[in-house]
């Protein structure tokens, strides 16, 4: 009892610590979640401290050998910071599970129910459905004056509304019971209300495929990025197999204000973009492909998404001059490219295809080859995915100025 109490002591000079270190993450996942077009409650706590004495008396009397030192303790409890994330949809688990592997760093996932402890009496039902990690946050998801908090240890439980609801139930009455153990009959009803929160799952799961039907109707207009997020994975799902579109969908939300504002906003309108947009395996997320066929070549679409991604002028004025030239010069490339490939195909729409312009005899193997480094270099900057150097961007900048140049004297030749 005297190192438990020495470690709650410790403990509760630190509970600001992760008091905000639950909410920094819980900031993190709930954007996440929000641009990715997922519907939930997103709440954080920091371990009650008496509540934490209770199960650390609880865990050193069921152990083998009790604990032996501060580090022992530390290693067992995994929560002190918690994050809960009540999901509207019990089907978006898995979606919340690939946001929080990208987002965090994962040491461990338990996902329930788990055969490997009995049930203590003849329960009908399945029991508890979620999944829970054990996360840390990462230093360049943190402010220069956060990056202590990438040592906390962090929880998150992701479960429906409902089956949060009744695990807080049977936790509270089953494994802290204040008044003695349960009756037969208590259990019984216990069990009772999970086969409704599982009914209730079942029915959540249906009101979400009904809002899909509902939103496959061609005169749709978007209301949200909750239902574009929808479309998007139904449609992706129906189009590609599973392991083509594991990587993240990403920011939804902004993908649906440039679609809006554009007043690209509706069913008809995407499916034309998404003709267009063929998925592929890069650093560039779902939702920035789909951006690139809506901004390919437009000058003033392109001006459009920086301003929605909310982009500043950067503090080095030469490092700004040089990221408005590369973008200038490959911006007159994309829209030549995209007229040389809908004169040979008035049908093609979005962003030019290096594939077709090489078999239609426009560009050469390595002049194609060139535009395809340069497209990444493009992909990094617009989408801030990396930060290229000044003088590469002037570089390639020339560069592809040259290539624009080559290409008009070749069909001036023609």
């Amino acid at each position: 009892m005297e190192l438990i109490n020495d470690f709650l002591d410790k403990y509760k000079k630190s509970f600001n610590y992760y008091e905000v270190a639950g909410r920094l993450a819980a900031a993190q996942l709930e954007r996440a979640l929000r641009a990715s077009g997922i519907r939930a409650i997103v709440t954080s706590r920091a371990k009650n401290p008496t509540r934490l004495k209770s199960k650390l008396i609880q865990r050193n009397e069921k152990r083998d050998v009790p604990y032996k030192n501060m580090d022992e303790i530390y290693l067992d409890i995994a929560d002190l910071s918690g994050v809960r994330v009540s999901l509207y949809f019990p089907r978006d688990r898995e979606k919340a599970d690939q946001i929080i592997c990208s987002l965090f760093t994962v040491h461990q996932i338990k996902r329930f129910p788990s055969q490997s402890k009995p049930p203590t009496y003849n329960k009908r039902f399945s029991g508890y459905w979620a999944n829970h990690y054990r996360v840390s946050m990462k230093a360049e998801e943190l402010l220069d004056n956060q990056k202590n908090y990438t040592t906390a240890r962090i929880e998150i439980q992701v479960a429906s509304v409902l089956m949060h609801a009744w695990s807080e139930v049977e936790h509270d009455l089953v494994y802290k019971p204040m008044q003695g153990a349960l009756s037969e009959e208590e259990l019984a009803i216990l069990d009772e209300l999970n086969g409704l929160v599982l009914t209730g799952e079942i029915a959540l799961e249906r009101l979400q495929s009904a809002g899909n039907e509902r939103i496959k109707s061609k005169n749709t207009s978007f209301g949200s990025q909750y239902d574009l997020a929808s479309y998007l994975y139904n449609y992706l799902s129906s189009k590609y197999k599973k392991a083509s579109i594991d990587q993240r969908m990403g920011d939804v939300e902004l993908l649906f204000k440039l679609a809006d504002r554009l007043k690209l906003d509706n069913l008809k309108d995407f499916e034309t973009i998404l003709k267009a947009t063929k998925i592929v395996s890069d650093k560039r997320t779902i939702a920035q492909q789909i951006i690139d066929q809506i901004i390919s070549g437009n000058e003033k679409r392109y001006k459009i998404y920086m301003e929605l991604r909310g982009l500043k002028e950067a503090p080095d004025v030469l490092y700004q001059a040089s990221a408005e030239y590369f973008t200038d010069q490959w911006i007159r490339l994309e829209a030549l490219l995209r007229r040389l490939t809908y004169r040979h195909n008035p049908k093609a729409r979005g962003s030019f295809n290096l594939n077709s312009l090489r078999r239609l005899d426009i560009l050469d193997k390595e002049t194609a080859d060139r535009i395809s480094s340069l497209r990444t270099t493009r992909n990094y900057l617009i989408h801030g995915i990396e930060v290229p150097d000044q003088k590469v961007l002037m570089d390639q900048g020339n560069e592809v100025l040259r290539i624009r140049d080559e290409i008009a004297k070749g069909l001036q030749e023609e």
